[in-house]
């Protein structure tokens, strides 16, 4: 069984080198199935395939295995593609400064740290094409929880800790292997790309102002932010700068509730896995902070607890960065909170474009033409998922709240 989307590549005898240089065992495929491993509307970027396998063994014993395929949306052109150099970044994400990240735990600490699902790669005759292989965390017990309704506090606690353990270690590599690539420097917000930059903030700001009149704001928040908006550009710019003077690491770069998943045992959470290394941006901790805060807790605790969030985290930074042995200047709370004012963009982005998507219900709609484009279909998106009544409920005190925080300034 195979799904509209799976490319004719995406066959057995593909699988057959793979699991015969993986299984010494291996003798021949009895069942192999390709279907959706993400519902329609909940992946903007990539076709997600779960790549079902049943072997015969040698000895005539059966096993089960799976796998999950990304491939880009438009996968019939080779590389020639928009989304080539995310598949670029990400595969070196996998193959090198993952594994990087995770032996400074093994090196420093003599603890092991998983971050990602295991990467693999075709063996022989491998596809002319781009293509994330990873082993199915879901045969292991991991899941998402769901978007919509949000995170709770424990488990808001054990992706912050995870995080931390994520950036503590961002931070020890440089230490010990220097700086990260000019491309993980930069990554998308940088000048190079103020042209796109410019046009994206156009695109999600006309369709928000025209929806804000339903947030319930006063007449001097509106002005407010409408004049922020108008400056955007511009604070991209900003946000994009490394300050040395500043503590910095390395950002998974999309850091919402689609990207991670955990391993509930018992009611117990055991682990957290991160999936989806496609943008991430060496810089300040903001920039992962405020895209988890501002989209996946429960609104009865997004803002109400946001600074124990943010206390939590900073003691599990601290804790981490001690344990690998740090020498560098550790940041303070106060000093953290400092770096979060200073770049409060990303909260009002994270908000406004990342907490929509989060809110809004699995939709045919839904599709990177209709996130960034200009056209009136992408436009009337765009005021769906910003008056969807869920949206509109936490935008009424989302808003104010950045305004009071001076986020929004």
């Amino acid at each position: 069984m195979t799904t509209t989307n799976t490319p004719e590549w995406v066959n057995q005898q593909l699988f057959t080198g793979l699991l015969k240089h993986n299984y010494n065992d291996f003798e021949t495929i009895k069942k192999f199935m390709s279907t959706a491993a993400i519902s329609g509307g909940e992946n903007y970027l990539t076709i997600v395939l779960r790549i079902e396998i049943g072997m015969q063994m040698k000895d005539k014993s059966s096993k089960e295995i799976s796998y999950i395929l990304k491939i880009p949306l438009v996968s019939d052109r080779g590389d020639e593609h928009d989304f080539h150099d995310l598949f670029v970044t990400e595969a070196d994400m996998y193959d090198r400064l993952v594994p990087e990240l995770e032996r400074l735990y093994e090196k420093h600490a003599s603890i092991s740290v998983r971050f990602k699902p295991a990467h693999l790669k075709f063996p022989e005759n491998a596809p002319n094409c781009d293509y994330i292989l990873m082993e199915d965390l879901r045969s292991k017990g991991y899941k998402n929880l769901e978007r919509m309704f949000g995170l709770g506090q424990t488990e808001m606690r054990a992706v912050l800790k995870k995080l931390a353990q994520w950036h503590a270690a961002s931070a020890r590599r440089v230490a010990d292997e220097g700086d990260y690539e000019e491309h993980y420097q930069k990554s998308y917000i940088c000048p190079e790309q103020y042209k796109w930059i410019e046009q994206s903030n156009v695109t999600f700001n006309v369709p928000f102002l025209e929806c804000m009149q339903h947030y319930e704001l006063d007449p001097g928040q509106q002005l407010l932010i409408s004049n922020y908006t108008a400056r955007m550009t511009e604070l991209y710019m900003d946000f994009g700068r490394i300050s040395p003077s500043d503590f910095s690491v390395l950002n998974h770069g999309d850091f919402w509730c689609n990207n991670f998943l955990f391993n509930v045992n018992n009611g117990e959470i055991e682990d957290v896995c991160f999936v989806d290394f496609q943008l991430p941006k060496y810089g300040t901790p903001a920039h992962d902070l405020f895209s988890l805060l501002m989209t996946t807790p429960n609104m009865h605790i997004k803002l109400e607890q946001f600074d124990q969030f943010i206390e939590y985290y900073h003691e599990q930074l601290v804790n981490h960065l001690k344990l690998l042995k740090y020498e560098r200047k550790i940041p303070t709370l106060p000093e953290l909170h400092t770096n979060l004012n200073k770049h409060g963009l990303w909260a009002f982005v994270c908000a406004q474009r990342m907490l929509p998507v989060s809110l809004y219900p699995a939709s045919s709609d839904s599709n990177i033409e209709n996130f960034m484009g200009d056209s009136e279909m992408a436009m009337q998106f765009k005021r769906n998922i910003l008056l969807n009544p869920s949206y509109v409920k936490q935008m009424k005190r989302i808003l104010p709240w950045l305004i009071e925080r001076g986020y929004i300034n």
